[in-house]
Order: C-alpha cells, then structure tokens, then sequence
C-alpha cells in the first residue's frame, strides 16, 4: 500500500488471528501473544497512524501501542462500572471496535476502493524531509546498530526467567483486586491507596487469556519497560541528535530500576513510560505546533496519572513546554508586551486542549473516587508519606541507587549529571563562576558527609539548598521555555521532593531516571564532541531553534575510543550486574545478600536498604502449598514467617490465623516482608510433615500441630505449581466466600452476618476452636466495633475471642456497604476445660462501654444482643 490511510491486508489479518487466538486452551502461548496484541497494539495502531501519518516509524509505532494501553485501560474501567463480572465478549467488542472504528472513517472520507481490496484515501500532500533530529526519512545504520543492541540486551534482562520469582506482597494485591473487579466486585478499585492503572491491564489480559501465573501476569509492565527505551531514544535524538538518543536509551535501559519495575505486577513501569511519552509529545507540538500532539501528550500522562500520583511530577516540565519563549522573557516597551500576550492565543488553546485529554483519560477514576470515603484514607496515608518538614534523603538514594544499579553506574551518572548542571551553570552571562564550584564542593561534601547542613535535632535541615541552587542556576542559565529547561525541571521536581521534603521516598526515586538518563548522555556528548567546544552561545543558538549541538567531527582517534569505550564497558558492567541481580536464581542476589553480590561490583554498604525490594529473584514454593489447600489436604487456619499479602494469594485466602496456635505453619526460607513467629511454641507443639524443596535447595518446611495427621515427605512443587496454575481464575481468587454454614443475623441495620466457618477437631481442653464469621455492611458504619465469640455456660463464658475485626486490622467504621469481610478468630481452650456443650455466641460490642449492639429480628426489633450459632462440644 502506497498510503499510509489504507487498511492493509495484514492489519486485517492480525486483528482476526489475535481473535481466532482466544479460542485455544486457557494460557496457550499463542492464546497470550493474541491477547496481547489485542490490548496492547491494535486498538490504537490505526488511530496512530491516522494522525501521525507524516511522523516517524518508530514514533507511530510506541505512540500505537500507547494509545492501545489507554483504550484497554479506559475500557476495562467502564466495564467494571457496570453491574456484574467483566466478561470476555465486552472486552472483545469494546476493543474490536476501536481497532475497526478509523478504518471506517478511512472509508467514508476515501470513497473508493483501493488496490488488493484495501480502503484508500487521497494521497496527503507531499511534504520535505524535516530537518534532523525531529523526523529523520532514513536514519543513519550505523547508529541504530548501539540502539538495536541495548534494546536486545533490555529484552534478555526484563524477560528473562520472568516467571521464576513468586509475586511480592504488592503485586498480589493487584491481583486479587484485579480477580474480585472481574467478578463484580463494584468496591475493588476503590479500596487501594492509589491509582488502578496496576489492575486495569491485568484484568482485561487475565479475562483474555482465562487464567494466569506471574509471567503472564507481568507482560504488560514488561512491554511497557521496553517501550519506555525507544521513547527515551526518540527525546534524546529529538534534543541532541541520534548519538545523544541512544546514549540516552542505554543509560536508561541499564538502570537497575527500570530492570525491577519491568518484571513485576507494579505501576512504575507505565508512569515511566507514558510520563516520557506526555514530554515526547510536548517536544514535538513544540516543533511543529501541531495539537493532535498536545491531545497526545494529555492522554499519556493522564494514562500515567491512573496508574500513579507519580505521573503528575512531570507536569511542570510538560507545561513549561507549551510557553513561548517570550512569555517569561522581559520586554522594554509596550509593543513588545501586546506582542508577548498575542502570542499567547496558541499555547493557551494548546494548553487546554492537553489537560482536556490529560482529564479525559484521568477522571473517569479519580471523579468518583474522590466522592468515596477512602479517598479521605488515601489524602492521610500520602500525607503521612510526605511529612512536614525538610529532611536529607540522600544516603537512601545512593544506597538503593548502588543496590539496584551498582556503584560504577551510579557514581559515573551522577558525575556526568553533576558536571552538566555545573558547566551550564559556570557558563551563565549572569553567574560569577564562584557560585557553580561552591555548589558543586559543598554537594560533594553532603555526599561525603550526610549530615553537613542537618543542623541539631528538631531543626531546620538545610541541605537542599546547594542541590536547589545547582539547579535553579543551570535552569536560568538556558533559553527561557527551551526543551533544555524543561528537561532540568523534569529531573528538580522529583529530585529535590524525594530526596529533601518527602519523608518517605524509599524506590519513589525512580521518578527520575529519564531525566537523569538524558542528562548523563548529554554530558557525555559534550565531553567527546569536536575541539570546537560547546559555548552557551551556540548552545542558545541550537536550543531555539530545536537543533542538535555538537554535529561535528569527532576529535582524534585516541578521542573517538575514549568516547566509546566507557559506554561499551558500561554497558557490560551493567549487564553482568543486571543479569546477577535480576534473572540468576541458582544464587539470588537479594536473598543471599551480600553473598549474593558479585566479587566485580564494590559495594560500600554492608547491609540492604531497610525496604523497597522490587523484581529480584526470589521463590518459596508457595504454589504447592496453595494447591494442596485447593485440594482440601491442608484443611484448618495456618501461620507463616511470610507477610499475608502474599499468603493470601498463593492460599486464595484460605484463614490466616490471629493467634500463635494455628493448626499449620508454612515457614519460607525466602522472604519478602520477614513476619515474626513464635519459634518456641513451633518447636514445643509442632513437627514437620512435609517440605517443598526449590531447584536451589532452598525450601517452605510445613508444620503441623501434634498431634499430626499427615505425613506429606517430599513435596512435588513443579507438579503442583502447574495444577495451580491451571485453575488460576479470576473467580479462584475472588475474596466473595460467605462460608459454609449460612446463617442471617441483622447487628442494628448496620452489619449482616451472612455465614460462619468453624473448626472442632481440636475441641478439646488445651485445644483450640477456630470460627471464621463473614460479615456483609449494611451501610457506612459511624463507629468501630468490636467482635466477640463466646463459649457460653451457665455461669458466664468458659472461653473468648474478642477483638477488632480481621485481626485487628480492618475495624467496622472502614467497611464498605456491601463488601463482604472475613473475620478470623480462634478461641483457645485452657487445660481445665469441662468437657460438654457449650453455645457459640457472637455479637458486636463498644471497646469503651462494652456496650452491644442489638440483633434486630426481621420485623426490626430488638431480639438481643447476641446470635448463637450452633453448640460446640468440647471432648475429654
């Protein structure tokens, strides 16, 4: 096909095989490739090339598959709004019809029928090569030898052994919100602390695809990580030339943090990615004027915004951007001002016209969560993040920025971005050249020295002010509204919030890597250009007029090695590195620390960050014990050294037990977030009955109270980590259980309580008797109540359980009406219990007057202040 408006045959024919695809056996390969190329490619591939027929290849084909992450996105959102499950023939509709929907505009403006039975158009108008580096007709083979291979490398170290590692505490709860939103679950998205942008993407694959494991699970945030590269390339070559745009994918694609979030169930890899692509855009309306690039760069970093509150850190950058230079430069006479405010007409449109698509693809979420009350929860939960005072962060962010890079890539970045700022700094009209080298040695200083200009306790914490005045210098020094200002804005805004006001930044320094990556490829560049150094001059010269600097020779060959070699061993560096920390299982990096670490790669610090631990490789073998449950070997409560997050996906919330006395314990050898366990009642009261042995030789030991009534030996984990995955549905992780004995008991119209679990084969004195009670609110309860579940007798109770619900960590005035809770208890009996029967009664009841709330019958009266739910019979 001649134009780029026809609908080619193989367009056609992949959006039918990815169709065709979704017939095979659930998580087929093919089946998933299908899926994939139905939420993450068609949809916006012919829009994109629709409205960006005249850009770049690569432009079109990264802008396509955006585009396609926001149509899924948004989709999936208004689906789940809709009463009941998400279903596979809504998805495939809804998605169909936007891959369909340009084609017929194609057809209706073109009026004709093309060749080979394609839709055609009229030609667009002829148009010149643009100048390099926007739109570049044929680039240069040689330079996109460096960009093939970083990308090549990126692929082996974000894919590789993608499924190994089990997910992390984060990534399971994405998931289960992910299983109970495709069941109809209306409150799933709603009880998060941030956006849904983490579950979206998953859903809609999962309902594709029918079920799911952690490789599957994690494609659309690895797909998303390679994207970001060639984006980061595109604003490389866009501001500094192809050189500059390859240096400026290596450097990024090469950063331990980019590596993490592009193998984990996580948000940073889409905040990364379409938060380059919104200043992507911004460079190219600032380039062309041309709004569809506003209206792009909008939807990005709205689609960034759903996915985290992150995104909005590059806003300042994107709207200074869209200022004209002569806005924020000062004018001498009147005709120079009215000039000024007329040139403001463009950009103002321009502006509007982003933040109309930024607030298109944002508040279809965050409209009605604001109305919800865990909006209020979220507000106090960042609040608390952010404190209220200024800090020194930076030992944190040179310690995770060692632990996930290595010290050879952090201390060569940060000397390149140092140098930069300083030397743009050093070469401002304005700036004695005392103030960069002051800020530069007292920064040095900080960094030997963390705690320079900490001041006393309780006081002012002033070490932000040399990194503010770095930047703020180096930012005044350029053109006023240059790409160059806006990419130092890009980097300030999070640096300094991160590192000098938020309280608790811990991986949220990701936020910079893409303009810490383009400032390290800029100074690199500057370092090896021509004899005929870079002035601010000629640098003003080329930053108006969106040229590249430095399209010169390079200086003598000893030079050119130079300018060669300490990327390639970088690279090499990082990719041994990389490869050790992140694929390598046969000794895991994180969990074997410091032994873990490879001899090559000096680490100053001798112990890991104190949290924080993203896409390592780690596995415990908590699929085979999920399986056994789902097979109904392991029946009863259990215990674990490993967070519930975690535990609750893998045993598809099976009860976690409140107590120390649970009738299991599953004790991991690999550990993500350690929970204490009482070892001295483990090894008085339980003994082993089975292992799951890892290929490592690490192993999950299982624990059963004495006396036991199984003996497991053994454990087949392969076996039973694919049976686990093939009944890995939606509706298998669901939390909607209203347990096995139904019951209905109205606590004062406020709460129901639908269904109780219990556990009698330990009835016994010094024994235990497990109850979990499902509870469904019946609308926003004012008060925190407490629960409690009695052996009654005639004297008064022989035993109880009392406390916050769930644990104590979900109290009744932060339950949703209509969520359904499960409130695990276990009441212990003591050695001297008389054996007989005892009731079991529940109620709710105020921790401060212990006054209960009243059982109302169906009439709505008040028919006491408890429910017995059956009689417990407690044996010799």
């Amino acid at each position: 096909m001649q134009n780029r408006h026809n609908v080619p045959w193989w367009y056609l024919a992949t959006l039918l095989a990815a169709n065709l695809a979704l017939l095979l056996p659930n998580a087929n390969p093919l089946r998933v490739t299908g899926a994939l190329i139905l939420i993450g490619l068609l949809p916006g591939l012919s829009w994109a090339n629709r409205f960006l027929v005249d850009s770049p290849a690569l432009l079109r084909w990264v802008a396509a598959a955006a585009l396609s992450y926001t149509i899924t996105s948004l989709t999936t959102l208004l689906l789940h709004y809709l009463p009941g499950p998400v279903y596979i023939w809504q998805l495939l509709v809804a998605l169909n019809a936007f891959a369909i929907l340009p084609t017929v505009f194609t057809s209706r403006g073109a009026g004709v029928q093309g060749s080979r039975g394609a839709i055609a158009v009229a030609p667009a108008p002829p148009h010149p090569c643009p100048p390099a580096p926007m739109h570049p007709c044929t680039p240069a083979p040689l330079h996109a030898i460096p960009l093939l291979l970083i990308f090549a490398i990126a692929i082996f170290l974000r894919t590789t052994n993608l499924h190994y590692s089990e997910f992390q505490g984060d990534e399971a709860l994405a998931m289960i919100a992910a299983a109970e939103a495709l069941e109809g679950h209306e409150d799933a998205l709603f009880l998060r602390s941030k956006g849904p942008g983490e579950v979206l993407l998953p859903m809609a694959l999962w309902r594709l695809t029918g079920t799911i494991n952690e490789s599957i699970a994690r494609l659309p945030f690895t797909l998303a990580a390679l994207l970001a590269i060639p984006t980061m390339y595109l604003i490389g070559q866009a501001i500094a030339g192809q050189r500059a745009g390859w240096l400026a994918a290596g450097f990024f694609a090469f950063n331990g943090f980019m590596v993490a979030f592009g193998r984990i169930v996580q948000y940073q890899a889409f905040v990364v990615w379409f938060s380059a692509l919104a200043f992507l855009m911004a460079i190219q309306w600032q380039a062309t004027r041309r709004r569809r690039f506003a209206i792009l760069g909008g939807l990005c970093l709205g689609t960034g915004l759903l996915a985290h509150y992150d995104a909005i850190l590059a806003l300042p950058a994107i709207l200074w951007l869209c200022i004209p230079s002569g806005i924020v430069e000062l004018r001498p006479n009147m005709r120079s001002i009215k000039l000024a405010l007329n040139s403001l007409v463009t950009p103002s449109k321009t502006i509007l016209l982003f933040l109309a698509a930024f607030l298109l693809a944002s508040l279809p979420f965050y409209l009605p969560y604001s109305l919800d009350p865990q909006a209020n929860r979220t507000g106090d939960y960042v609040g608390a993040r952010i404190g209220n005072e200024l800090r020194n962060n930076l030992p944190d962010f040179f310690h995770f920025n060692t632990f996930y890079s290595s010290s050879y890539y952090i201390i060569i970045t940060s000397l390149l971005v140092l140098g930069f700022l300083a030397w743009l700094f050093w070469q401002a009209r304005w700036s004695h050249w005392i103030l960069p080298i002051l800020a530069v040695a007292i920064i040095l200083a900080i960094v030997v020295n963390p705690n320079l200009l900490a001041g006393p306790e309780d006081t002012l914490n002033l070490t932000i002010i040399p990194f503010a005045l770095l930047l703020l210098g180096a930012f005044l020094a350029l053109p006023a509204a240059s790409t160059w200002q806006a990419l130092i804005a890009w980097l300030a805004v999070p640096f300094l919030g991160y590192n000098f006001v938020v309280a608790l930044g811990l991986t949220h320094i990701y936020t910079i890597v893409p303009a810490w990556s383009l400032l390290a490829a800029l100074s690199w560049k500057q370092l090896t250009i021509n004899n005929e150094q870079l002035t601010m001059s000629n640098l003003q010269s080329s930053v108006s007029n969106l040229q590249p600097f430095g399209h010169t020779q390079d200086k003598s060959p000893i030079s050119n090695l130079i300018a060669y070699f300490v990327p390639v061993a970088l690279l090499i560096l990082s990719t041994i590195f990389l490869w050790n920390a992140f694929v390598r299982h046969d000794i895991e990096y994180w969990q074997d620390f410091p032994n873990g670490n490879l001899l090559l790669f000096w680490n100053p610090y001798g112990e890991l960050p104190k949290a924080g631990f993203f896409g390592f490789a780690h596995r415990s073998g908590w699929k085979a014990v999920g399986q056994k449950i789902t097979d109904g070997e392991f029946t009863g409560d259990y215990g674990s050294n490993e967070e519930p997050d975690v535990t609750a996906w893998y045993t598809r919330g099976a009860p976690r037990a409140c107590d120390p006395h649970p009738e299991f314990y599953f004790l991991a050898d690999d550990l993500i977030d350690p929970i204490a366990v009482p070892n001295d009642v483990i090894d008085s009261r339980y003994e082993k009955i089975g292992a799951v042995t890892l290929p490592n030789q690490k192993q999950m030991q299982i624990m059963q109270q004495v006396p036991s009534s199984l003996a497991l030996g053994t454990v087949d984990e392969a076996a039973l980590a694919r049976r686990f995955d093939w009944t890995a549905t939606p509706a298998a992780f669901a939390r909607s259980a209203r347990g096995s004995l139904p019951v209905e008991a109205n606590f004062g119209n406020l709460a129901l309580l639908i269904g109780y679990d219990l556990d009698t084969r330990r009835a016994y004195p010094g024994g235990r008797v497990p109850v979990t009670l499902y509870w469904q609110a019946l609308t926003q309860i004012p008060t925190s109540y407490q629960v409690f579940t009695h052996l009654e007798s005639e004297s008064g109770p022989i035993a109880q359980s009392d406390g916050a619900p769930v644990c104590w960590t979900y109290p009744t005035d932060a339950w949703r009406p209509g969520q359904i809770i499960a409130d695990q208890h276990a009441i212990s009996l003591s050695s001297d219990t008389p054996p007989g029967e005892y009731p079991l009664e529940i109620g709710l009841y105020l921790p401060d007057t212990f006054e209960r709330l009243d059982v109302l019958d169906e009439a709505g009266n008040p028919a006491g202040t408890s429910v017995t739910l059956t009689v417990v019979e407690i044996g010799d």
